[in-house]
C-alpha cells in the first residue's frame, strides 16, 4: 500500500501524524516531497513564519517583559485551547493575523502602548477566573478600535 495521504480517511485511519492546534487542528500534518510526515512546518524547506501576539508581545515588550511572559502564555494558551475550538474563534485569530502586524508597526507612543497594556491585563483576569468570552470581547474590541485608527479600511 501506499505511503501517500488518502484526503478520504481521516488522520487515525492514515497513522500520521494530527496537528493539535491552528487552523489545520484534527488534522494530518502535511508531508515532505519524498512522501515523509514533516515534523514541522520549517521541514519544508520553506522559511519559517512566525506567528505571534503582535499586539500583546509589543505591549509586553514595552513592559520591558520576556517573549515567555506570563501575560503572553495566557494570551496565547487562550487562543490555542479555546479560540481555535471553534470555527468563529478561528475566523477571529485568521483576521487578527492579517491585521494585527500591521496594527502593531503604528504602535509607537507610549500611551499607546499602555492603552494595549491595560487592556491585556484586563483579558488575563478575565481568563484566569473563567471569563473567556468576556476576554475575547475585549480583545476584539481593542483591535477595532486599533484598526480605525491606524488601517484605512476597518472591518
Amino acid at each position: 500500500m501506499s505511503d501517500k495521504k488518502d484526503p478520504s480517511k481521516s488522520p487515525r485511519d492514515t497513522n500520521g501524524p494530527v496537528v493539535k492546534t491552528g487552523p489545520t487542528a484534527g488534522k494530518n500534518r502535511s508531508r515532505n516531497k519524498d512522501g515523509k510526515w514533516r515534523r514541522k512546518k520549517s521541514d519544508s524547506g520553506k522559511p519559517r513564519e512566525k506567528k505571534g501576539c503582535f499586539l500583546t508581545t509589543a505591549a509586553c515588550s514595552y513592559q520591558g517583559l520576556s517573549d515567555d511572559c506570563f501575560e503572553l502564555e495566557t494570551l496565547r494558551n487562550f487562543r490555542d485551547a479555546y479560540l481555535m475550538s471553534t470555527v468563529e474563534g478561528r475566523a477571529l485569530v485568521h483576521e487578527y493575523y492579517e491585521k494585527a502586524p500591521k496594527i502593531a508597526s503604528n504602535l509607537t507612543e507610549d500611551n499607546e502602548l499602555q492603552e494595549v497594556w491595560s487592556v491585556i491585563n484586563l483579558c488575563v483576569e478575565d481568563i484566569n477566573t473563567g471569563q473567556y468570552v468576556s476576554a475575547q470581547r475585549r480583545y476584539y474590541e481593542m483591535v477595532i478600535k486599533l484598526e480605525t485608527r491606524y488601517l484605512s479600511s476597518p472591518r
